[in-house]
């Protein structure tokens, strides 16, 4: 017969696999790695093993299947979540495939919280046309409505609160709050730096002056007050100025001293509308720290992508395995092919 064989089953199965199938290879896929998971599948069906560009090919469609499945589900755990919702983002570096002449990937990896739900996701740039629309999929799929309030909380990167402007499309307000961990670790290296021109050999300034500025920072950041803290910083990297005459250990200290003040100022400056009242925020139980998003880095991108690997990716297969990770660590991978089997 012309074409070859006709299967009654290929109508219902057009992979030539149930969907229970698909999902343990996609699963297994986003898990280890194809050649991994393929020995894995091995063990188990000896008589027809899969090759792992198999295991790779069907990873790519249920991870399409689940971006065209978004915004179209009806399961009650995808309703529109109450409350307003915060948006934790942070980013991660994969390595590339040589053909297209560049070092790394950038991922966008982060998690969509409500009052009563959660939901990570992780999309690469380079692998579509409008990251910004991709991120909007992600925001409607769970619940987002134009109009809404989101709180963004990230790092000084300018990129990843874009992205969520570019995605809400001017249809809603984006409060962007700069993540309180990083502020904290340049304070500490301020600190650190004061700490050790103080008791640097030969030091004859006035200890007093150094350090009361230095451990004034964090209250004030910590209240929101970023401009009275730029103040301080500016005293700081005046009063290193004015040991020039001093011994070179002192000068090398204070020249120390002085670049950590300009990073943290520096920082300050092009992130002052995002500095907020932490202290307030924390005291209402709200979020102050992108640790979520973090976390989610680990998880979706370290652990499957990251440099331990030694694998290198086209921006296409990092995303499919970045969506289908996201699925599979918040069990929406379970639920999507659930209802394809029914």
């Amino acid at each position: 017969m012309l074409g070859g064989p006709i299967s009654p089953l290929a109508y219902f199965f057009p992979d030539r696999a149930t969907p229970e199938l698909q999902r343990l290879h996609a699963e297994l896929g986003s898990r280890h790695s194809f050649r991994e998971a393929a020995r894995l599948m091995k063990s188990f069906l000896p008589c027809h093993p899969p090759h792992h560009t198999t295991v790779r090919d069907r990873l790519g469609r249920v991870a399409t299947g689940l971006e065209k499945n978004r915004t179209t589900s009806g399961d009650p755990v995808e309703a529109a979540p109450k409350g307003g919702l915060t948006v934790f983002l942070d980013g991660a570096h994969i390595r590339c495939r040589p053909e297209y002449q560049q070092r790394h990937l950038d991922l966008v990896v982060g998690k969509i919280e409500s009052h009563n739900m959660c939901k990570r996701f992780g999309l690469v740039a380079n692998a579509t046309a409008s990251p910004g629309s991709r991120m909007r999929e992600e925001l409607s799929g769970f619940g987002w409505k134009p109009g809404r309030l989101l709180t963004v909380i990230s790092d000084g990167e300018l990129a990843l609160p874009n992205l969520i402007r570019s995605a809400m499309g001017g249809d809603g307000q984006v409060k962007h709050i700069l993540d309180w961990w990083h502020i904290s670790m340049r304070i500490q290296h301020v600190e650190a730096a004061v700490q050790g021109l103080i008791q640097t050999p030969g030091f004859t300034g006035t200890p007093v002056l150094f350090q009361r500025p230095a451990k004034s920072l964090r209250w004030w950041l910590w209240h929101g007050r970023a401009r009275v803290a730029e103040t301080y910083l500016k005293g700081l990297m005046n009063d290193c100025l004015r040991l020039a005459e001093e011994p070179l250990a002192v000068r090398t200290a204070a020249a120390r001293v002085q670049a950590r003040c300009e990073t943290l100022y520096t920082y300050l400056a092009n992130n002052m509308e995002s500095v907020v009242d932490y202290g307030r925020r924390y005291r209402k139980g709200l979020p102050i720290s992108s640790s979520r998003a973090e976390g989610s880095v680990d998880d979706i991108a370290n652990a499957r992508m990251g440099k331990r690997r030694r694998m290198r990716w086209s921006p296409k297969g990092a995303h499919r395995v970045a969506v289908t990770r996201a699925a599979v660590l918040d069990g929406r991978l379970t639920v999507a092919n659930r209802k394809r089997a029914a």
